[in-house]
């Protein structure tokens, strides 16, 4: 059973130059004679987060709990995924373990489309990747106390597997529209909060 995660970190540069000098030795003992400087750039910082993860887990400290505790995040599929009768089946055994996952919890259409300015016909067609995603940026730069971040030359890099909405979407050509080229597709994600959060990226 598949499942989607959505998290986002906000990582902030300052402008200090690090280097360090590194010597290595052979195996004989000898110097490889290699001493050099390696510049590093420049240092990051992680400022803020924001997640969804399986468990439950929608910030940094359930997290933490989470790991500390020593938990997972395995669970039975909720009813907004699947249907539990539709897929039981006398004749088969015990289907309940094949049933479960891990999971989201929430319904992935419970998405605030007035806060983030997106018309209903255009969110309920939107890939749910896309709306984790643009309230989790949200949560992680409240997390950050960022507050001027629109108009900003602030970086957006998303990393994503697994295209199911695209593939449900081919099921029904004949409900394609204006929406789907932006509305599909991992390279949409970070267009998507590049655009809605007025970020023109790095310069």
């Amino acid at each position: 059973l598949s499942f989607v995660c959505s998290a986002a970190i906000l990582i902030q540069s300052q402008t200090i130059h690090h280097s360090t000098k590194m010597k290595s030795t052979t195996g004989q003992g000898q110097s490889s004679c290699r001493n050099h400087v390696e510049d590093f750039g420049e240092p990051i910082a992680i400022v803020g987060m924001a997640m969804r993860l399986p468990g439950d887990v929608r910030c940094g400290n359930e997290f933490w709990e989470m790991l500390v505790q020593k938990r997972d995040g395995f669970c039975e599929a909720p009813p907004s995924r699947c249907s539990r009768e539709a897929s039981s089946r006398s004749d088969c055994g015990d289907l309940s373990e094949r049933r479960k996952g891990f999971f989201l919890q929430e319904d992935p259409a419970c998405f605030d489309a007035s806060f983030f300015s997106v018309p209903p016909h255009e969110a309920a067609r939107l890939d749910p990747q896309q709306r984790l995603l643009l309230e989790v940026v949200w949560e992680c730069l409240e997390n950050s106390g960022e507050t001027k971040w629109r108009g900003k030359n602030i970086g957006c890099f998303v990393g994503v597997f697994g295209e199911d909405w695209l593939e449900i979407s081919h099921k029904d050509p004949q409900h394609l529209n204006q929406v789907y080229p932006i509305g599909t597709g991992g390279f949409a994600l970070a267009n998507q909060i590049s655009y809605r959060f007025d970020i023109s990226g790095p310069r």
